[in-house]
């Protein structure tokens, strides 16, 4: 058979996999860049995570020590268990991986899985930035510049090369 011949691996797949290698990335490099600053503690990477899995990802690093634990705070006082919302997240995602080594292939149960994961996600953004709001609407003219001036550095240094 010639190389123009060979079957090719449907659309859906390859979008699979990117998604998953993304998240899996994701997760890594939060992990990987906490401990490669010099801030190991399992508290602070945990709340990182906690605070990038509501979509707030610049924030985690932007925000005081104090305002990221008022945020946290703010978010376990309207009953979000952060924890279990990621554990729920990671189940559905294993969900999809167990569904892809299945012939045939269940593209029903694998959209299922990928809306209630997207559905999840956005639910805990629609938490994190609410949360968001109501702290920074406590904060003083003062510290509103600081945080502005601190997002300022984090998304900078995301921008270099």
């Amino acid at each position: 058979m010639s190389e123009g011949n060979e079957p090719r691996s449907p659309k859906w797949v390859k979008v699979v996999l990117v998604i998953s290698l993304a998240v899996n990335l994701a997760v890594a490099g939060l992990v990987f860049g906490a401990f490669a600053r010099g801030d190991g503690m399992r508290d602070r990477v945990e709340h990182s995570m906690a605070l990038r899995s509501l979509g707030l990802g610049p924030f985690s690093r932007a925000l005081s020590p104090q305002d990221r634990d008022e945020l946290r705070g703010r978010v376990t006082r309207n009953g979000v268990e952060l924890r279990e919302e990621r554990r729920a997240v990671g189940r559905e995602l294993r969900q999809i991986e167990q569904a892809l080594r299945v012939e045939p292939f269940d593209r029903a149960g694998v959209e299922a899985a990928l809306t209630r994961s997207r559905n999840l996600v956005v639910a805990l953004q629609e938490v994190g930035h609410t949360a968001l709001l109501d702290q920074i609407e406590t904060m003083s003219f003062e510290d509103r510049i600081a945080l502005a001036d601190s997002l300022d550095e984090v998304t900078r240094r995301n921008r270099r090369p």
